[in-house]
């Protein structure tokens, strides 16, 4: 029997992307000119004036822009090729103007994956390298095929052997350590944050409302016609009914579409995930590039004993749209396993914790009495004395939330961590090791000073984390010894 032949992918030579690439670059521009056009092209069209063109010449001028664009990414395809050579991945592209650019693997920080339907259906991927020194993206590659694609991310992570000639049918030693099967994604789903799709909601039924009008239909003489008690008290009763069930839909639909099939492994000295349904992703993290570990919980989660967990780690992106890994649904036992592969010498039992002052409590209070007056007297200027009773209701609920968020605001740290608690009705946990801290920072604002409390930023390169209203002092001794840590600490903080 003829053994079977194992593929080999020279990256010393020029490599183009799959031919794929030309498709999605097609549906990418139908999919944006569908945008551009669709409001406009309702707008001037089909309730324009009879007669009139400037719609026509509106939509006809967007499709040949869009034309021109499809055409200019399709050529620029065939003119594109990458390369490693000397340590870099090397990318050349342009048409009239050319274009080369170099990335040192030795910066580079993460290498996801990421599928769609038509990725899945021409078993490719396409590929987002993100390094360090840059505020933006360094480089996306739309389509590669499967075996190539996994074998540039082994190659540029450093799981490789010095050649840069790659055996696909290599063993890989992969351990999973986490999966969500579709009981614990639906359980995941029921209990994640309803409150943001209510606000979807709220949105679009607010959109309804303000577009009736438009079309010459007026809510509020309809609203008239019913009779107040029963319209007020059974609108209000089916209201809540529709928020909390569409609520709740929203929410697992989007758990189920966003974590489906989600698998953690634990590979060498690091962590990969690959999550979702319609649009897949893998997500690398090694060791050293994970900056902080974080987990958090609500009421529901609470009860049910699982946890939101998250591993922050370094990127040239905007804080806000950092990659980080998040793990729904874990177990605290799976929590510490993972900080124990990230952190092998940290435990919970080392720290000795301390609270923030008295003031950040008086603070909210105080905040929120003064949103809430606001609000009354606008309720009396306007006569509307029912509403007085939410805004009472709203403004004790907000109250309950600083204290129980006081209560569980706590910090510590040692000679190799920070360790910050929080959270309302949840709690959060965040620990990140003190070397890879690269600056601090000190404020105060009008409330601090008459007890001289300031503010402490940490930062690292996933982001900050702040502990709020502690002793100047305290802050000073903690600032200091942190420099001081930073300052002989020999190690890579990634």
């Amino acid at each position: 029997m003829k053994a079977m032949s194992t593929p080999h992918f020279d990256f010393d030579s020029p490599q183009r992307q799959s031919t794929i690439a030309i498709l999605l670059v097609i549906l990418k521009t139908l999919k944006v000119l569908f945008r551009q056009i669709a409001l406009p092209f309702f707008v001037f069209v089909v309730m324009g004036k009879k007669g009139s063109d400037y719609g026509t010449y509106f939509v006809v001028f967007i499709c040949s822009i869009s034309f021109i664009s499809m055409v200019y990414s399709i050529i620029n395809h065939f003119r594109s090729f990458y390369y490693i050579a000397n340590n870099e991945l090397v990318v050349h592209s342009g048409i009239l103007g050319k274009k080369k650019l170099s990335i040192p693997i030795e910066r580079i920080q993460t290498i996801n994956f990421e599928e769609n339907l038509i990725h899945k259906l021409f078993h490719v991927k396409r590929l987002k390298i993100d390094t360090a020194g840059s505020g933006e993206k360094e480089l996306e590659l739309a389509a590669i095929d499967n075996p190539k694609a996994e074998a540039l991310r082994n190659i540029l992570l450093g799981n490789k052997e010095h050649s840069m000639v790659f055996d696909t049918q290599m063993p890989k030693r992969e351990e999973v350590i986490f999966s969500l099967d579709i009981p614990d994604l639906i359980k995941a789903g029921l209990m994640e944050n309803h409150l943001r799709s209510g606000g979807l909601i709220l949105v679009f039924m607010w959109w309804i409302y303000a577009n009736l009008q438009e079309v010459g239909i007026n809510a509020e003489d309809y609203i008239e016609e019913v009779e107040k008690p029963a319209f007020s008290i059974n609108l209000f009763l089916l209201g809540i009914g529709f928020f909390i069930l569409v609520s709740l839909i929203i929410s697992l639909f989007r758990t189920v579409f966003k974590y489906y099939n989600l698998h953690l492994s634990r590979s060498g000295n690091g962590f990969k995930i690959s999550q979702g349904l319609l649009n897949s992703k893998t997500i690398s993290a090694l060791d050293h590039k994970i900056q902080t570990v974080s987990w958090s919980d609500n009421l529901l989660k609470k009860v049910m004993g699982i946890h939101d967990l998250k591993l922050k780690q370094a990127s040239s992106k905007t804080v806000e749209s950092k990659e980080s890994i998040i793990v729904p649904g874990c177990s605290y036992r799976h929590i510490m396993q993972i900080c124990q592969y990230v952190f092998p010498s940290w435990s919970p039992d080392l720290f000795t914790f301390s609270k923030v002052d008295k003031s950040y409590l008086y603070r909210s209070y105080f905040f929120s009495l003064i949103l809430g007056l606001i609000a009354i007297s606008i309720s009396f200027l306007f006569k509307n004395y029912t509403a007085i009773y939410g805004i009472v209701v709203l403004v004790a609920f907000l109250m309950v939330m600083s204290y129980l968020g006081y209560k569980k605001l706590a910090y510590s740290y040692n000679t190799e961590w920070i360790y910050l608690k929080g959270g309302a009705f949840g709690d959060k946990h965040v620990v990140s090791p003190i070397f890879k801290t690269q600056s601090l920072k000190i404020s105060q604002n009008p409330f601090q000073r008459r007890k001289d409390l300031v503010n402490l930023t940490l930062f690292n390169a996933s982001g900050s984390e702040s502990i709020p209203f502690i002793p100047r002092e305290t802050a000073l001794i903690m600032s200091n010894y942190v420099l001081f840590k930073i300052e002989i600490d020999k190690r890579h903080w990634m």
